[in-house]
């Protein structure tokens, strides 16, 4: 298992060009995996064996000229080497903060507890497929007296943006990316946006979310919007219900039908496929997605959906472990690049539970089918 931190290091810490960076960096790196509680630099000097050094790590993580996108890129291709990506998650998640101090703290609506918190609001991009997630790039939402710090993280749009477009360059621009846009201000509208960019996008949103139905069975055709969750129903009472395998159990049921967003901007007017999952037939259903990616079966999309519950689980388990909720300071850059070191020490621990169980972590992994948006 050591051999997966070393290997992991010896080819991501390569983008440092002097010798103290990387030894910095695996100290960084080792104490996120090892430290006991908060994963504080003093904690992390401490678990590391050099006390003395907590200032240089600072410096390190917080002054230092060193770059993260070239980081985050070598760790995305790394992970590649593992086995295809089925699909990249975009996650919008929310970190606690009891005081104000902390870069990018303010009030905003958390996903995790759907109500108003204070702290940061962030936007990770996992990598996943079959055999591993992981977060490998990162921006965080700026509001307020926050927002001259950099434009890039000024806002959900520029955010998704900025992720989306970092994927595109360092990955298959044909693979889709899953992105959970419930509870976001312009909702539909910001649905609407990034559709309209072409790339291959798999979004769940709420089911009060206004389509009309592209099909005459469906009431399509010139019809009136209906909110999402009204159009599967329907769609759902027209076919047979399918059982759905693996999580879920077999009260689960999933039905598709091909819809277009209700004038929203220019990506209104173009065919989607909506996903429908109940766990209650005698309910609304309990997840509502959309798609762009053509040629992509019920059975096939739903699965990719599924990637998604395992990142949430990641996040609130593996991501709580290595401290990617743990950085403070008032530094974007500080920011960026402890949530660039603590994607790298996610990554090992997830290579290392792959390892635990027998799974080889190299290989060619399932076959990923070539999907068009």
């Amino acid at each position: 298992m050591e051999d997966i931190a070393t290997e992991l290091c010896a080819v991501l810490f390569t983008e440092f060009r002097r010798y103290d960076q990387r030894i910095r960096a695996r100290q960084y790196v080792d104490g996120l995996l090892s430290a006991d509680g908060r994963k504080s630099i003093a904690n992390i000097a401490s678990a590391v064996g050099v006390p003395r050094d907590t200032q240089r790590l600072h410096h390190f993580v917080s002054s230092s000229r060193w770059e993260w996108t070239p980081l985050r890129r070598a760790l995305a291709r790394f992970l590649e080497t593992t086995g295809p990506a089925s699909a990249w998650v975009l996650k919008p998640v929310s970190i606690r903060k009891t005081g104000e101090h902390s870069v990018g703290v303010g009030r905003h609506f958390s996903p995790d507890t759907r109500q108003l918190v204070n702290g940061q609001q962030a936007y990770g991009m996992w990598f996943a497929s079959p055999r591993v997630t992981a977060p490998v790039s990162w921006r965080l939402r700026l509001t307020g007296r926050w927002c001259d710090e950099a434009a890039a993280d000024a806002g959900p749009r520029d955010s998704v943006a900025g992720l989306l477009e970092d994927v595109r360059r360092w990955g298959d621009p044909l693979r889709p990316a899953l992105l959970d846009v419930r509870g976001v201000p312009e909702e539909e509208r910001l649905v609407a946006r990034h559709l309209a960019d072409g790339f291959p996008l798999v979004t769940r949103i709420g089911g009060r979310v206004r389509v009309t139905a592209d099909h005459p069975a469906l009431g399509g055709h010139g019809r009136r919007a209906a909110p999402a969750q009204r159009i599967l129903d329907r769609a759902l009472r027209l076919r047979h219900t399918r059982p759905a395998t693996g999580a879920g159990g077999p009260e689960t049921a999933f039905v598709t039908a091909p819809v277009r967003l209700a004038g929203q901007g220019p990506g209104g007017g173009r065919p989607l496929t909506a996903l429908g999952v109940w766990h209650d037939l005698r309910r609304p259903p309990a997840q509502v997605w959309l798609t762009n990616v053509r040629a992509l079966s019920a059975p096939a999309f739903l699965n990719l959906t599924r990637l998604s519950g395992r990142v949430e689980q990641g996040w609130r388990t593996r991501g709580e472990a290595v401290g990617l909720r743990d950085f403070e300071g008032r530094s974007l850059e500080g920011w960026h690049r402890h949530m660039t070191l603590a994607s790298c020490a996610y990554a090992i621990s997830a290579l290392r539970s792959v390892s635990a169980v027998g799974q080889p972590v190299y290989g060619e992994g399932p076959e990923v089918c070539g999907l068009s948006a």
